[in-house]
């Protein structure tokens, strides 16, 4: 046996067909030549350490292709139509290199039952399991590094969530919980949800924990998001004993922690007595994404486009104010709270009044949506992305960085972070 291959690289989508080859022509046949036998479907095998290679020289023919194109700009060439080929074949390439690696979600779904099986034997819980869009395909890195979040929520929907059999059968509800795996594409991201039939996250408990361990202070205004919130809490758990599956008070902050890695943010939602719904919203791949590249003071950031969802400048009352520093854009009868991305960031803008610059308004899975204040908006093109917490350490709001046309290193905007933080819960729920 051979070094251990981490990858297959589909040729053709053909099934393999086990069909003996068709004889040779006789002589009863007049001598024509025999039908060729089907092709079986064909594959290779590929060592992931050569894909990995192939995903990074793709990303430097993105960074290659920039710096061309900014310097035949700056030499006033006009050579818009060999430039569009080439930026249609990069991004061929690019599509091409990255759906190798891609892989169906099934592989971690599969993980699934064999999970509830043991988790049954242990509770005495009993969960059906539903599966939605198994088929989803997201990067090979991203599916590996999924698996342990994945398992965590799971064991935790089952022991928190999930009521035991004469709890639910009192409460209206059939003996045997459900358990809802579903992944879908949205917006050039991809969006898992983790939900549960059970009786929600008790609030009450679940603040009066937090206060016991010091979390919050007593006298803490909470929101109901802020409060579910709380459970990322490093050290916290509201089991009453400790057992293999909970009440150790790690994992829930270490679930958060390997979503963000990945580039992605982890939201919750719960009803009482209905149940609970942990979404996760990751990148398709960690390498190469589609963003607006903007001008803030004398900082260049790119806003991912996936969350863009249009440019604007406003007109003259479009813009209201709110208590003493909150500003709200009118968008067509609907109020958005306006960030200024210079001062969320710690930078100087020069845009310090939205008449003055660009309003981004951009769309977020937990706070709705916002206007983000720049400068002015430089260009729309691909862009490589560069780990910041491999490179530097994490910084909040920002998601990683990429190299531009000229050299120079651009921040990328952690949209979904970024909003969350400049906005109180109470303002992210009227928005």
């Amino acid at each position: 046996s051979g070094p251990p291959l981490a990858a297959v690289a589909k040729a053709e989508p053909a099934r393999a067909e086990s069909e003996p080859k068709a004889p040779a022509a006789t002589a009863a046949s007049g001598g024509a030549n025999a039908p060729a036998a089907p092709v079986a479907g064909q594959s290779i095998r590929i060592d992931l350490f050569k894909l990995d290679r192939l995903i990074d020289l793709v990303g430097e023919l993105v960074i290659a292709q920039a710096m061309l194109v900014q310097r035949l700009d700056g030499a006033s060439v006009n050579a818009s139509e060999e430039l569009s080929l080439l930026e249609s074949l990069t991004r061929d390439i690019q599509e091409s290199a990255m759906s190798i690696r891609a892989q169906p979600i099934a592989s971690v779904f599969s993980r699934v039952p064999r999970i509830l099986r043991d988790l049954a034997s242990s509770t005495g819980k009993h969960v059906k399991l539903e599966v939605h869009g198994e088929t989803t395909e997201l990067d090979k890195t991203v599916i590996e590094r999924l698996g342990e979040p994945l398992t965590h929520l799971i064991r935790n929907a089952v022991d928190h969530g999930i009521e035991k059999a004469d709890v639910r059968i009192a409460a209206g509800k059939p003996p045997e919980g459900t358990l809802t795996l579903s992944a879908e594409h949205r917006s050039g991201r991809i969006v898992i949800a983790i939900s549960d039939d059970g009786a929600g996250i008790n609030r009450e408990v679940v603040l009066a924990k937090a206060i016991e361990k010091g979390i919050v202070s007593p006298e803490a205004q909470l929101s109901a998001e802020e409060i579910d919130n709380l459970i990322f809490a490093p050290g916290f758990s509201t089991a009453a004993q400790i057992s293999n599956i909970s009440g150790r008070g790690v994992g829930m902050d270490v679930v958060r922690q390997n979503v963000k890695e990945l580039g992605g943010r982890i939201t919750i939602e719960s009803t009482p007595g209905k149940g609970t719904a942990f979404i996760l919203t990751m990148p398709l791949t960690l390498a190469i994404s589609d963003g607006m590249i903007v001008n803030v003071g004398d900082q260049t950031m790119v806003v991912p486009l996936a969350h863009v969802v249009e440019s604007l400048r406003p007109g003259e009352g479009d813009v209201k104010g709110l208590g003493s520093s909150r500003q709200m854009l009118n968008v067509r009868g609907q109020f958005i709270p306006v960030i200024t991305l210079g001062s969320a960031l710690g930078t100087a803008s020069g845009a310090t009044t939205p008449e003055e610059g660009v309003l981004i308004v951009v769309d977020t899975e937990s706070a709705g949506q916002a206007a983000l204040l720049v400068d002015d908006i430089h260009d729309q093109r691909q862009f490589v992305i560069k780990s910041l917490a491999t490179n530097f350490r994490p910084v909040e709001g920002v998601a990683g960085a990429t190299i531009l046309g000229d050299g120079r290193v651009a921040l990328i905007v952690d949209v979904d972070g970024l909003v969350a933080c400049a906005l109180p819960g109470h303002e992210r729920q009227a928005a």
